[in-house]
């Protein structure tokens, strides 16, 4: 039996696999809709690396990555929920 692979990350059109390659994540989490919590925690520690880089104080930077990956996380839930229940016009 031919499995199909079905994508879990939010943007039509890129394969779950480009996300593993592109942020080196578990080759396992493609495919799985774990794919956009590992996702957004990967962009997390960019954005705090990156921060503190500039000189930001820890907490500041940390507090600001968080916010980022919150509004990442609505970000997300409102597309699959779109996915999953599109309004038709």
């Amino acid at each position: 039996m031919n499995e199909t692979k079905v994508s879990h990350n939010i943007v039509p059109g890129i394969d779950d696999m480009e996300y593993v390659e592109m942020f080196n994540l578990d080759p396992a989490l493609a495919y799985t809709p774990k794919i956009n919590e590992a996702i957004l925690d990967k962009v997390y520690s960019d954005n705090l690396a990156g921060a503190i880089a500039e000189g930001v104080p820890e907490d500041e930077a940390k507090a600001h990555a968080e916010d980022q990956r919150n509004a990442g996380r609505v970000t997300v839930a409102a597309a699959l929920k779109e996915k999953n229940n599109p309004q038709v016009p």
